[in-house]
């Protein structure tokens, strides 16, 4: 059987997120980022992972890969 990998990404040209950003699930939910989080539940549900790369004003990128088999 073989694999298949998927990979998606998202690019903005914003202001970035803050240094104060955690990224992790507590924290993000503590903090009222609905939308990250739901990302990272999401992503978890089909053992994808969840990239975000940032900078303070710069843009984000957020990737998803996954390995279906």
């Amino acid at each position: 059987m073989s694999q298949v990998r998927v990979e998606t990404s998202v690019e903005d040209d914003g202001i970035g997120l803050g240094d104060e950003i955690s990224l992790k699930p507590n924290d993000m939910l503590a903090n009222k980022h609905f939308g990250l989080a739901g990302m990272y539940e999401r992503a978890n549900l089909i053992g994808a992972e969840v990239i975000i790369n940032s900078r303070v004003k710069k843009a984000s990128q957020v990737q998803v890969k996954c390995e279906l088999k």
